[in-house]
C-alpha cells in the first residue's frame, strides 16, 4: 500500500508527476515504451553460419580424445612446482629481508635533562 508509486492507487485515476506538462509526460512513456520494445531485440544471440549436425551413431560430437591439451601435468608434478614456488617465494621474501635491506640504525639514547621540551604542552586549554 505504501510502496505504490503516484498514480497507481486502484481507488484513484492516475495523474501526472506535479511540475511536468504532458507533453513532456507524453514524450516519457514514448520513450519507456520504445525501450520496452527494443530491449528484447538487443537479447537476441545466434549466428549466420550453418550449425552443424551431430553424425548419426555418435553420442558426442567432440569427445576429450579429440583435441588433447597441449601442455598437461600430473597432480604430483603440479603441486611439486606449486610448492617449491611458494618456498622460493618466501625464501627470497627473506633472503632479501636478512641480507639486502638496509638496516636502520638504532635509536639516539633519550636526553635525561629533556632540553628539546616546550615550555607547555601546544593543546591545553586556556583558561582565562
Amino acid at each position: 500500500f505504501w510502496l505504490k508509486p503516484l498514480g497507481v492507487c486502484s481507488d484513484s485515476p492516475p495523474r501526472l508527476p506535479r511540475g511536468r506538462p504532458p507533453a513532456m509526460a507524453l514524450l516519457m512513456t514514448l520513450r519507456r515504451t520504445r525501450a520496452a520494445v527494443q530491449r528484447p531485440m538487443a537479447r537476441l544471440y545466434g549466428t549466420s553460419l550453418p550449425i552443424p549436425n551431430v553424425p548419426e551413431g555418435t553420442a558426442t560430437v567432440f569427445h576429450s580424445r579429440m583435441q588433447t591439451p597441449k601442455y598437461s601435468l600430473s597432480n604430483p608434478k603440479w603441486f611439486a612446482i606449486f610448492f617449491a614456488m611458494n618456498l622460493g617465494v618466501y625464501f627470497g621474501h627473506y633472503f632479501y629481508l636478512r641480507f639486502l635491506m638496509i638496516q636502520n640504525p638504532p635509536n639516539p639514547p633519550r636526553d635525561p635533562a629533556n632540553t628539546g621540551a616546550p615550555e607547555r604542552h601546544m593543546h591545553t586549554v586556556d583558561d582565562e
